[in-house]
């Protein structure tokens, strides 16, 4: 599995680089233009320059849950948070979240949504925002990996236990979490991880 991500820089404005919206798909450059923000806009534009990156010009298609693979048989799945944005690559089904770290009030959160183990976890954490980050990104990146969604009871499956824990990788970044799920299990060594900047996307 490779994981590929970018740090926009906060200075950055669309206007500098709006030349690269056109080395894009149609439907990509359409979803860039629906955003309202400008910094989502930017995301959004540095996520499809990442696919492009993965992938290259293979086409895209939509299979169960429409979730998204390349005509190549490389599956990927985006995510972004905050000023980053991120892919993951594998030769199975993958899902892939990024987020920023919350503050302590979100953590009541956990209560509603967390399996019993994965809220002792949180509580049990000499970090809890971050624990309750790691755990966040996980459920989220096995809900992308199955394309089931936030429809499912999300205290149903407990991220932190096998056999569902051997298929999730979590990587702390500065500031935000990530976490990757695979349908079959993943070996470490087989996880590749790396930073780009934008320009070199372009």
């Amino acid at each position: 599995m490779k994981i590929e991500y970018v740090v926009l820089d906060e200075n950055l404005r669309l206007e500098e680089i709006k030349d690269a919206v056109a080395l894009l798909p149609p439907e990509r450059q359409a979803k860039i233009a629906r955003y309202r923000f400008e910094k989502d806009k930017l995301l959004s534009l540095a996520a499809g320059l990442l696919i492009r990156r993965a992938i290259g010009e293979s086409p895209i298609f939509f299979g169960e849950h429409d979730k998204p693979y390349a005509e190549s048989g490389v599956y990927f799945s985006i995510s972004h948070s905050g000023s980053v944005a991120a892919i993951a690559t594998d030769d199975a089904e993958v899902g892939l979240d990024v987020e920023q770290l919350p503050d302590e009030s979100r953590l009541s959160i956990a209560d509603r949504f967390y399996h019993p183990c994965e809220r002792a976890y949180v509580k049990g954490s000499q970090d809890p925002c971050r624990a309750f980050c790691e755990i966040w990104t996980r459920k989220e990146a096995v809900l992308k990996m199955t394309g089931e969604g936030i429809s499912t009871d999300l205290t149903a499956f407990d991220t932190t236990a096998q056999p569902l824990s051997a298929q999730l990788y979590t990587s702390a970044l500065d500031g935000y979490c990530l976490s990757v799920c695979s349908a079959k299990p993943l070996d470490n060594n087989r996880i590749y991880i790396s930073e780009s900047e934008l320009k070199d996307l372009l």
